[in-house]
């Protein structure tokens, strides 16, 4: 019987992740006011009641897809993190930071909840919650633990946190938002990098 319910939650998540990448292909493709949830159902070899079953909402698919992104920067490795220095967390956290935000399929979705979100209101406080805010949050949590740690600077956490992402993504990323130039050499990155971590250093 268990090994019948673990087949069960491993084929539910299985199907979770299909409708999530068909999702993302969708919504990338039209936008999301255009995107319809028949032809992501299609796309992802699943019935509408399926999706719905998981997704209560268009707009929580969207929520679905933004999660799966921000997971790469912070379920992959957040315990792990939690135990390194600060200098090596901070730089191992600003380069998954930057490998994120500055991915073709972010750019494009970000451009989407900014073009859709007078439209959508409740897309840009979902898009900024799941992503933008989680990665605060994450970061927040290690400096509340490391702040007797090391030169680690004083302050506000949540602050901070803040400060060290404005740092990293900076006008490049808007730059790259409005298509005025393209993704910054790692070069450059690096150096962002580097320049955050010497300010939450100290």
């Amino acid at each position: 019987m268990a090994s019948r319910a673990g087949s069960g939650r491993a084929l539910s998540a299985l199907k979770r992740a299909q409708i999530i990448q068909a999702g993302k292909v969708v919504f990338l493709d039209n936008g999301f006011g255009a995107a319809s949830m028949d032809v992501i159902a299609a796309s992802a070899g699943v019935s509408k009641m399926t999706i719905y079953r998981h997704f209560r909402s268009k707009e929580l698919l969207f929520a679905g897809v933004i999660d799966a992104l921000c997971r790469k920067i912070i379920d992959d490795d957040l315990e792990g993190m939690l135990l390194l220095p600060p200098k090596q967390a901070l730089e191992t956290f600003g380069r998954k930071v930057v490998a994120i935000i500055f991915a073709k399929e972010t750019i494009e979705l970000h451009r989407i909840v900014v073009a859709e979100s007078r439209r959508f209101p409740r897309l840009g406080r979902l898009f900024y919650r799941r992503g933008p805010e989680a990665c605060i949050d994450m970061l927040e949590l290690y400096l509340k633990r490391h702040r007797n740690v090391g030169r680690l600077a004083q302050g506000s956490p949540r602050r901070l946190a803040e400060e060290f992402l404005d740092l990293i993504r900076g006008y490049p990323h808007l730059r790259v938002l409005l298509g005025v130039d393209k993704r910054p050499s790692e070069r450059e990155m690096r150096q962002r990098i580097e320049r955050a971590v010497r300010h939450l250093l100290g």
